[in-house]
C-alpha cells in the first residue's frame, strides 16, 4: 500500500494540475446526475417486519380497513377558554373544516363531534384530516393551505395547532451550525498551521467531498428508502473525516519538508506515511458504518452506508485533490512561512511537550482517566431508549402547542394511544378481558368499547396509558397486555405508532451488546495485526469500552436526567433516541482508529528506529500531537454545532458525537493511550511467535 501511494504522489506531483482538473470533472459529473434524478428522501420507516407490532399492524389493515387509512394524517386541536360547542365557535370550526375539505389531495375531514374528541371542559377538542398521498409525500404546499384554512378559527379566538404524520414545521438539519463548525474548523487550522492559506485546503477539500457524498446520496434517494435525517449524519461525518484526513496528510508533509531533499520526495514520505494511515482509518470507519446493516434495521442500515459514502469521498479528495494543491502552492506551505501573530498562538504549549508530561505523570493519569471515565458511565445503568415526540420539541413549533393541549386536556397517555387487536370467542370473553386490563394491569387511564370485524372474528379497542409513549410504565404495559394474551383465552396483538417504537427499542437493546462485541472483537484483531503486539491494543478497546459508555453515560444524564438541559435549549426530558446508542458504537469506533492508528503507528515508526519507548512516546506525540489536537477540536466543533439544531434528532445525535470524540480522542487517545505505553514499556511489543505467524502482515507506518 505505502508503495502504491508513494507512486501516486510522484504522478500528482508531476500533474498536478490535471490531477485537480480530473477531481473537479468527477465532482461535476456526480453533480450533474445527482441533481438531475432529483431528490427523494424518505420518512425513516421504524417498523420491524418480523416484530408482533408489525405483524398487528398487518391484521388492522385486513380486518379493519376503516381504522387504518393509508394517507397521510394530520391533527387539528382547538382550545378556547370558552365552550368549544358554542355557536360562535361551533361555526368558525365547521368553517375552517369545510375549507380545508375542498382542498386537493384531502380524502376525508373528521369535525370533533364525529370522532367524540371534546374533553370533559368541552374546551379542548381535535379534528382529523386525511389525505391521499402517503404522510412522506404530502407536500409542504398542502400544510400551508392547512395552515391559510385555520386562520378563520385563530381570527375566532380559537386557539388553534397543527401535528400528525405529515411534516408541519421542516426538520432543522442544523445547516447554521454546521455553517459554524466549518468556521471554528478554520480558526483552528490557521492556528495550527500559522497559515491562513495552509488553513483552507483541509476545509476545501473537506466542503468538495462532502457535496459530491451529497449528489451520490441524493442520486440513490430515488433508488432506495434513505430517511431524511441521514443527510444530517453524512454532514457531520463528512465534514469531519474530511478536514481529519486532510489535515494528516498536510501535516506529515509539513513535517516531511524540513528533511527531504525536495518537496516530491516529501510528498511521496507523507502519502506513503499519513496516506497509508488514512486509508486503514477510513476502511476502518467504512467497515463500521456498514457493519450497521447486519442489525437487521433497514433506516439504520441505510443510514450507515450514506454515511459511509461521506467517508469514502473524503478519503478520495484527501488522497488525490490535497497533495496536488500542496503540489501547487510549493513553498509557501513549509513551517515558517506562516502569519507571525498566527505562530505565536501555534506556539503556546506545555513546556517540554505533552508527551514529556505525560510519561513523567503517567500512573497517576492513567488511574484518574480511567476512574473519570468510569463515573461517567455509571448513569448508563439506567437508560431508557425511545423515539422523539412532540413534547421534546420547541414551544415555537405548532407541533409542541398541540401536544401540550392535548396531554393538559386529556392526559400524558393520550399521545401514546395503544391499538389492539383481539380474537376470542365472543363478545362477552373479549369484553371480559378488557374488564381485566381494566382491574388488574398497572397504569391504565382508559379502555374503549370493543368494535367487531366484519366476520366477527376480530375485535378492536385502544387502551390509553396514564403515562407518555417513552415512559418504562407505559412499556411494562404493553408487555403486560402480551403476557395476559399468552396466558388467556383472548389472543391479543398489539400495535400503532407507541408499540413500534417499543417493539424497535426492545431490539436494539438487545442486538446493542451484541454489535458492540463485534466491534470491539473486530478492533482487537486488526490492531493487533497492525502494531504486532497485544498490550496496545488491549488499551485500545478497553478505552475505547471506558469511552463508550461515558458517552452514553452522559447523555443519560444530561436527555433523561434532565441535566443541563436549559442550557442546551432542550426544552424538557427525554428518552435516549433508540437507534442513537448504535450510531454512538458505529461513529466512535471509527474515529477511535482514526485516531489510534495516526499516533500509535508514528510512535512504533519511531520505535523501530531507536528501541526505546519512552523516547518513541514522547517523539510521536510532539510529530503527530497537534494534528490530532487540532482534529479533536475540530470534531467538536462540527458536532456540538448539531446540538443546537431544533430537531430533537438532530439534536441528540451532535451531543453524543461531540462527546463521544471528547471522551474517546482526548482521554483516551492523548491521555490514556501514551500514558500506558509509556508505563508499560518494551511490554507493549510483545506478541507470541506462534500468533506473529498466523496474522497478516499490515504495515501503515
Amino acid at each position: 500500500m505505502g508503495k502504491a501511494l508513494h507512486k501516486l504522489a510522484g504522478g500528482i506531483y508531476n500533474h498536478a494540475k490535471i490531477t485537480i482538473f480530473a477531481v473537479i470533472a468527477v465532482i461535476a459529473i456526480v453533480a450533474g446526475i445527482g441533481l438531475h434524478a432529483g431528490v427523494n428522501f424518505s420518512g425513516a420507516s421504524l417498523e420491524l417486519p418480523d416484530s408482533e407490532s408489525a405483524k398487528a399492524m398487518k391484521t388492522l389493515a385486513k380486518e379493519f380497513p376503516a381504522m387504518s387509512p393509508k394517507g397521510g394524517q394530520m391533527k387539528i386541536v382547538f382550545h378556547s377558554k370558552t365552550n368549544l360547542t358554542s355557536e360562535a365557535n361551533t361555526k368558525a370550526i365547521n368553517a375552517t373544516l369545510a375549507e380545508i375539505q375542498k382542498q386537493a389531495g384531502v380524502t376525508t375531514v373528521a369535525a370533533p363531534e364525529m370522532i367524540h374528541s371534546y374533553d370533559k371542559k368541552g374546551t379542548t377538542a381535535y379534528a382529523m384530516v386525511i389525505f391521499k398521498q402517503e404522510a412522506a409525500d404530502v407536500s409542504a404546499k398542502q400544510v400551508s393551505r392547512v395552515r391559510d384554512a385555520i386562520k378563520t378559527t385563530k381570527n375566532a379566538g380559537i386557539q388553534t395547532e397543527l401535528s400528525g404524520t405529515v411534516t408541519i414545521s421542516p426538520m432543522d438539519q442544523g445547516e447554521e451550525a454546521e455553517g459554524f463548525g466549518v468556521l471554528i474548523a478554520y480558526v483552528i487550522l490557521a492556528i495550527t498551521f500559522a497559515s491562513l492559506l495552509v488553513a483552507g485546503l483541509p476545509i476545501l477539500s473537506a466542503l468538495l467531498g462532502l457535496a459530491s457524498s451529497m449528489m451520490v446520496i441524493i442520486f440513490l434517494t430515488n433508488y432506495l428508502d434513505i430517511p431524511t435525517v441521514s443527510s444530517s449524519l453524512v454532514g457531520m461525518m463528512g465534514l469531519a473525516v474530511g478536514i481529519d484526513y486532510a489535515l494528516f496528510i498536510i501535516s506529515r508533509y509539513r513535517q516531511e519538508l524540513t528533511t527531504a531533499p525536495s518537496r516530491k520526495i516529501a510528498l511521496q514520505k507523507a502519502m506513503a506515511s499519513a496516506g497509508v494511515a488514512v486509508i486503514f482509518a477510513g476502511m476502518t470507519v467504512v467497515v463500521a458504518m456498514v457493519a450497521m446493516t447486519t442489525l437487521g434495521i433497514s433506516f439504520l442500515g441505510t443510514m450507515g452506508i450514506t454515511a459511509a459514502i461521506g467517508v469514502v469521498f473524503a478519503m478520495f479528495m484527501s488522497l488525490t485533490f490535497v497533495p496536488a494543491l500542496l503540489t501547487l502552492i510549493g513553498d509557501r506551505v513549509r513551517p515558517g512561512h506562516g502569519n507571525r501573530l498566527l505562530s505565536a498562538f501555534a506556539n503556546l504549549r506545555i513546556v517540554g511537550g505533552w508527551g514529556r508530561f505525560v510519561t513523567k505523570h503517567k500512573i497517576i493519569l492513567t488511574l484518574v482517566t480511567v476512574a473519570g471515565l468510569a463515573m461517567a458511565t455509571v448513569p448508563f445503568g439506567h437508560m431508557n431508549l425511545g423515539l422523539p415526540n412532540d413534547g421534546g420539541k420547541s414551544t415555537s413549533l405548532t407541533e409542541r402547542r398541540a401536544y401540550d393541549l392535548e396531554t393538559a386536556a386529556y392526559g400524558e397517555g393520550s399521545e401514546a394511544t395503544l391499538v389492539v387487536i383481539a380474537q376470542g370467542d365472543s363478545a362477552e370473553a373479549v369484553a371480559d378481558t378488557q374488564k381485566e386490563i381494566t382491574d388488574h394491569i398497572a397504569d391504565v387511564s382508559s379502555v374503549s368499547p370493543a368494535q367487531p370485524s366484519a366476520d366477527n372474528k376480530y375485535y378492536f379497542f385502544t387502551v390509553i396509558p396514564k403515562t407518555d409513549a417513552n415512559s418504562p410504565k407505559t412499556k411494562k404495559l404493553v408487555h403486560d397486555i402480551r403476557d395476559l394474551s399468552k396466558k388467556g383465552d383472548v389472543k391479543m396483538e398489539i400495535t400503532g405508532a407507541t408499540a413500534i417504537s417499543i417493539d424497535l427499542s426492545d431490539t436494539i437493546g438487545k442486538a446493542l451488546p451484541k454489535f458492540a462485541v463485534i466491534i470491539v472483537v473486530f478492533a482487537f484483531i486488526l490492531l493487533v495485526a497492525v502494531f504486532r503486539s497485544l498490550l496496545i491494543p488491549l488499551v485500545a478497546v478497553g478505552g475505547f469500552a471506558l469511552s463508550l459508555g461515558a458517552t452514553l453515560g452522559a447523555l443519560v444524564w444530561i436527555l433523561q436526567d434532565g441535566h443541563l438541559i436549559s442550557l442546551l435549549g432542550i426544552p424538557t426530558k427525554i428518552a435516549v433516541l433508540n437507534f442513537l446508542p448504535v450510531l454512538v458504537i458505529g461513529i466512535m469506533f471509527g474515529l477511535a482508529m482514526d485516531y489510534e492508528v495516526f499516533l500509535v503507528s508514528r510512535i512504533r515508526e519511531i520505535y523501530k528506529e531507536h528501541g526505546d519507548t519512552k523516547l518513541a512516546v514522547q517523539e510521536g506525540v510532539k510529530a503527530n500531537g497537534p494534528a490530532i489536537m487540532a482534529a479533536i477540536f475540530i470534531m467538536v466543533a462540527v458536532f456540538s454545532g448539531f446540538v443546537f439544531a431544533s430537531d430533537a434528532t438532530v439534536k441528540s445525535m451532535g451531543l453524543a458525537l461531540s462527546g463521544g470524540v471528547l471522551f474517546d480522542a482526548l482521554l483516551v487517545r492523548m491521555i490514556l493511550v501514551p500514558a500506558t505505553i509509556a508505563w508499560f514499556g518494551r511490554a507493549n511489543w510483545y506478541l507470541p511467535k506462534w500468533l506473529d505467524r498466523i496474522l497478516p502482515q499490515v504495515h501503515i507506518d
